[in-house]
């Protein structure tokens, strides 16, 4: 019965501090969010997605192909809460807070009580796990089927750990790298009879085919996001071989300089830099601050000693639950190391998993020595504090623009005055303004998919769309655009200078939509 209520009083903690602010913080709302929404909306209302499909698996949006499980948990929510940004990150927000409860479970089935307790409370308030349950991430359900196909594989039942396993390749892409190798170092840990799992690979290979057919229209996509895509410049060979007086590549060449040897380096920087104390402990996913808030990592600072800790005691061990934490800490960044970022919070998620279980052996150690763990709680409680309040007070300023917050404001603008004007010009500076317009008019699906066309990218990125209705998405050129009427134009401050405005006599400023910090983000006018 303690244990119960412990797991009711965590998950509800847990919950809270998912949900609280959760359509405002993070402020903004990414393209992938809306891509998100709106094709749950489209289903819900049609039965359909954005392009007219009949309730496919895989989800193309903007030149992505989304696994689609994320879409139709999201599908239940949007008809509660409509389509809002609340809405469409509800399902992560539930996922991550039953992950909570999944990580008391996994720890104790690998090891005992007071390091689940231990790894289960640090989940509940991680930056990392936190950050991404309170955004529309698929990597989130991800996440969270992968723990708990692995928890249902420790206890035996194989057919629906299959199940689960199925599940996450249905719901994010870096799964067909990571899981397939899960699973075989499951097998070679733990030993299954082959007979028992005859029906659970069955079943898995079922829920794999939507993937694994779906694989040759996705791989210019995934061209586009491996490493190996990335070689270096002829300039820069050329170069090479005039430093070493030769005029064609020689032995020397592919000893010392070779694209094998170049883009192997590359392949590991990318790998270490996903141990390093800056990615964990001080700066997060530091090329992109849609993955992470500024000036803080992904995990508290106090848990760097408590990782020496457990870690220590983990390589004591020679049991199958230490194999098991090694085998999916080194296969965990894997996905992200093949792609062209130099380090990724999301394609790496997976790594939270037993770097947590980890910080809980070590608070299970320093448990003996009270007096020490009441010191290390309290410190924990600070940075905890600070965290929350960089999150909540202050990460806006430094994230509003990554996080594309202007979409929102401006377009609450535009559907304010829309049945004044016969067109509407949006800049595409910002990126998939069709989207937003989509998700944030809650335009009709039945009228978009008549008419919804992708330009596709040429290199095999995202593509884009040009226009639907009466909204054209394209760069502004005011010395032309200006001779338009009855137009109403969304653009920056360097799009529609304001030394061009002010010359306009057939203008009306509907209004201006400014970053917190105050600096202007984009502006709002009509062309009578």
């Amino acid at each position: 019965m303690k244990l119960k209520l412990f797991l009711a009083c965590l998950f509800i903690i847990s919950l809270f501090l998912r949900i609280y602010k959760l359509a405002d913080r993070p402020l903004g709302f990414t393209w992938d969010e809306a891509a998100l929404g709106y094709n749950a909306y489209s289903i819900l209302q049609t039965g359909r997605d954005e392009y007219n499909q009949i309730l496919p698996l895989i989800f193309k949006s903007f030149g992505d192909y989304k696994p689609g499980l994320y879409i139709y948990f999201t599908v239940p929510s949007i008809l509660l809460f409509h389509l809002t940004e609340l809405a469409t990150r509800l399902p992560s927000a539930i996922f991550g807070s039953l992950l909570v409860i999944t990580m008391y479970l996994l720890t104790r089935r690998l090891f005992s009580s007071i390091p689940a307790t231990a790894a289960a409370i640090v989940m509940a308030i991680n930056p990392w796990h936190l950050y991404f349950s309170r955004g529309a991430w698929e990597a989130n359900l991800y996440l969270f089927f992968t723990a708990l196909a692995t928890l249902l594989f420790l206890k035996r039942r194989y057919l629906i750990s299959a199940l689960f396993f199925g599940f996450t390749l249905l719901t994010y892409q870096g799964a067909k790298m990571f899981i397939p190798l899960l699973i075989i170092s499951l097998w070679l840990i733990y030993r299954p009879q082959l007979k028992s799992l005859l029906k659970p690979l069955l079943l898995l290979f079922f829920l794999s085919l939507p993937v694994i057919l779906g694989l040759g229209f996705q791989s210019n996509r995934l061209k586009v996001y491996s490493i190996f895509s990335y070689t270096r410049k002829s300039e820069t060979i050329t170069e090479i071989l005039r430093q070493d007086n030769i005029s064609t590549k020689n032995l020397a060449y592919y000893l010392f300089h070779s694209e094998l040897l170049d883009q192997g380096r590359g392949l590991l920087q990318r790998y270490l830099n996903h141990f390093s104390p800056r990615f964990l402990f001080f700066a997060g996913d530091w090329q992109n601050l849609r993955h992470s808030i500024a000036y803080y990592g992904y995990f508290h600072l106090p848990d760097m000693a408590m990782l020496a800790v457990g870690l220590f005691f983990l390589i004591k061990l020679s049991n199958s639950s230490a194999k098991l934490l090694f085998a999916w800490m080194f296969l965990a960044p894997l996905p992200s190391a093949f792609s062209r970022d130099l380090v990724s919070g999301v394609r790496s998620l997976l790594l939270v998993i037993p770097l947590v279980i980890i910080i809980g052996m070590g608070i299970a150690r320093l448990w003996q020595k009270r007096t020490l763990f009441i010191i290390y709680a309290l410190i924990s409680a600070f940075f905890f504090a600070y965290y929350i309040d960089l999150f909540y007070f202050h990460s806006p300023y430094f994230t509003a623009i990554n996080m594309l917050y202007p979409y929102k404001p401006a377009l609450q603008l535009v559907k304010q005055h829309l049945s004044q004007y016969q067109k509407i010009v949006f800049m595409d500076e910002l990126g998939q303004p069709y989207i937003f317009t989509l998700f944030y008019l809650q335009f009709d699906p039945s009228i978009y998919q008549k008419s919804s066309f992708l330009t596709e990218d040429p290199q095999g990125d995202v593509g884009h769309v040009d226009k639907f209705d009466k909204f054209e998405f394209r760069p502004i050129f005011w010395s032309a655009d200006h001779y338009l009427t009855s137009t109403m134009i969304v653009g920056d401050q360097y799009q529609l200078p304001e030394t061009d405005l002010v010359k306009s006599t057939n203008l009306i400023r509907i209004g201006e939509v400014r970053y917190p910090n105050g600096a202007s983000a984009l502006k709002v006018v009509g062309l009578k």
